[in-house]
């Protein structure tokens, strides 16, 4: 029989395995490299995490950059076009009749909460020391302001204030009682409506008389006021057209569908209209058509000038008459009107001649053609299409309109109801316009090719003179060598600043200021810290193969490029990818050493494009900077094999 002390001895299967395991080299190993990982990862995803971002955000629309909530995955907010007008419909998403349903907005109006008059309703003065702050609560589809009622020694009950009592009270009714005879109308109806003096359980109101169902009635106005957005089927939009708002005149207001909607008239038109959207629109041309066709007309060469219509926009016209005898006549569009010279193009070449949004014009630089001035907007994005474009003639105020007789299912909703109709997409228009929008003079293109060739010049320097000069100190005899090797590093410890005068004024007094040559031209008289690289690889090198080459026959030149260079790959490459790093992102000397545009590095180009349209285009500057990014991560991760051992190569001792 074994007693107590020895059962307690001996160790159960489960706490022998867990001893057993813990004292596992495998578990410490794996446990080990649990906790690296776990983290390395923690590392990466602060790393990674604002490139994600800048990538994701690089993929969507504008508005969805900075959204609070964010959206995370790109999505494309669904349009419908308005007629054949440029411009797009937004689609929402609503709930109406229990049914799912996309919808545009045709308007909004401004509701309030009314009370009848002629209710049986019971009031009660109450101290405002038992009433909580009001509060709105929507009801079966009506707002009221609720508070909270405690009377002493009783529970709590939900109550509406109509009106000041005497001294510190209020009168109040019960919700309940409230809801039964509240009915919530349009602002602008109940404000049409006669003053009234209404009486009503002994308190006296200001209200108003209104017509309802045809019986006047008097009301008391009890609010919140609130705004509901008017919304219909998409199919409205086809039907769409802009037209000047001077045209337009009022024609009261009529029951569309289950809400009611101010209707407009055209002067000389007795058809109803529905004005969903008013705003400023500007005349705009394609730079590139106005720079084939446009040309500057003297006020002796042209006639009389009538409104005319050029691709439906109202613009003025006259006739040019060439100075040549032999010459035609032909009518002209006048874009930019002077006192003796205008800005003209013939009438059949303005096809891009078309009304835009004064909301898509806020960036527009100047420009001149002959001393006559105008504005043109780069990056003007219409569909698909981003170009830039010039803004000729005057702005006007034009109205988007749809006949009433297409609007027979309209409802109002509350805004917060309505869901943007989206649906994942990547969206690559943000690339495309950032690289079609004008900076300065040029295009973000020119920024690329000044960058690559800067770097292919650069990395052709650093090669040819830090490969030469590494052989030399580390495979030449020669007095005083290891002197002039550490003068060399030394120069590695010298700041920027202390040689960037000197610099300046040697280039400039070689008259190489504004143009390239300072940035890549040092590159072939070394660099300290690559040529100190290369020396310790050129040291790892066995002397016998530079032994045996020298009884081959091969020169010193031939040695370097048959048997170093080929045995270098590594650290030449790594060479490279240094050189490419320090180039691409440098900043500083081409801000100092260039005043073109068109001479800018990507660098500095990126810095441009933010200047001008880093406030207005978030999407194409998001883009603009991961491209400027691409070349970088591509290079690391196609030639990080080599940058790594030619690291590691140059750090063994020979």
């Amino acid at each position: 029989m074994v007693d107590s002390a020895q059962k307690l001895s001996v160790p159960t299967a489960r706490s022998f395995n867990w001893k057993r395991l813990r004292t596992s080299k495998t578990w410490q190993r794996s446990l080990r490299l649990a906790v690296s990982y776990g983290f390395l990862l923690i590392g990466a995803a602060f790393m990674l995490f604002p490139m994600l971002w800048m990538f994701s955000a690089s993929l969507k629309p504008p508005w969805q950059i900075f959204t609070d909530p964010p959206i995370w995955i790109p999505q494309r907010w669904e349009t419908v076009q308005a007629g054949t007008t440029n411009r797009e419909l937004l689609l929402y998403r609503v709930e109406h009749e229990d049914v799912q349903q996309n919808v545009i907005r045709l308007g909004s109006r401004r509701y309030t909460t009314i009370l009848r008059a002629d209710a049986d309703l019971p009031l009660l003065s109450v101290p405002t020391d038992q009433l909580s702050d009001a509060v709105a609560q929507d009801v079966d589809g009506i707002t009221f302001n609720v508070r909270q009622w405690t009377p002493p020694g009783a529970e709590t009950r939900e109550v509406v204030a109509l009106a000041r009592g005497e001294g510190d009270t209020l009168l109040v009714a019960a919700l309940e009682a409230v809801q039964r005879a509240a009915v919530r109308l349009p602002l602008d109806v109940v404000n049409s409506g006669a003053r009234a003096n209404i009486e009503l359980e002994g308190a006296e109101f200001r209200g108003r008389e209104l017509a309802i169902d045809g019986t006047l009635t008097a009301v008391i106005p009890l609010g919140p006021e609130s705004d509901l957005a008017v919304v219909g089927t998409p199919e409205i939009a086809a039907a769409a057209r802009i037209v000047p708002g001077a045209m337009l005149l009022d024609a009261g207001e009529a029951v569309v569908g289950e809400t009611e909607l101010r209707l407009s008239r055209l002067d000389g038109d007795t058809a109803d209209y529905i004005v969903i959207a008013r705003d400023a629109w500007h005349p705009v041309i394609d730079e590139l058509e106005l720079d084939a066709a446009g040309f500057i007309a003297t006020s002796d060469q042209l006639g009389a000038r009538v409104e005319g219509l050029v691709n439906d926009v109202a613009i003025p016209v006259a006739l040019y008459t060439p100075p040549g005898a032999n010459e035609t006549a032909f009518d002209v569009v006048i874009l930019v009107s002077g006192t003796t010279r205008s800005l003209v193009i013939p009438v059949n070449s303005a096809t891009t001649l078309r009304l835009a949004e004064v909301g898509g014009l806020t960036s527009a630089r100047g420009d001149v053609i002959e001393r006559i001035p105008f504005r043109v907007q780069d990056g003007f994005s219409e569909g698909e299409l981003t170009t830039s474009v010039a803004l000729v003639g005057e702005p006007r105020d034009m109205a988007l309109i749809v006949p009433r007789s297409t609007v027979d299912d309209a409802f109002d909703v509350a805004p917060a109801q309505l869901e943007r109709t989206m649906h994942p997409e990547l969206r690559f228009d943000g690339y495309r316009a950032a690289l079609e929008t004008k900076v300065g003079d040029t295009y973000f293109p020119t920024f690329f090719r000044n960058s690559f060739a800067l770097v292919l010049l650069n990395a052709i320097g650093h090669v040819f003179s830090c490969v030469v000069v590494a052989y030399a100190f580390a495979r030449l005899r020669a007095p005083g060598k290891s002197f002039w090797f550490m003068v060399l590093l030394s120069t590695m410890m010298l700041p920027f600043p202390v040689t960037l005068v000197p610099m300046y004024e040697i280039f400039r007094d070689l008259g190489m200021i504004n143009t390239l040559f300072p940035l890549f031209l040092r590159s072939f008289f070394g660099n300290a810290f690559l040529i100190f690289m290369l020396r310790q690889f050129f040291a790892n090198i066995p002397r016998e193969l530079e032994e045996a080459a020298r009884i081959d026959g091969a020169n010193v030149l031939q040695i370097i490029w048959n048997v170093f260079v080929p045995l270098s790959r590594a650290a030449i490459a790594a060479v490279i990818i240094f050189t490419f790093w320090w180039t691409w992102n440098s900043f500083l000397e081409p801000l100092i050493y260039l005043n073109s545009p068109e001479l800018f590095p990507v660098s500095l180009g990126l810095n441009f494009f933010k200047d001008q349209y880093g406030t207005i285009y978030y999407d194409r500057m998001i883009a603009a900077s991961v491209l400027s990014m691409l070349p970088m991560i591509g290079i690391f991760f196609f030639a990080q094999r080599y940058f790594i051992e030619g690291i590691q190569l140059t750090g063994l001792k020979g």
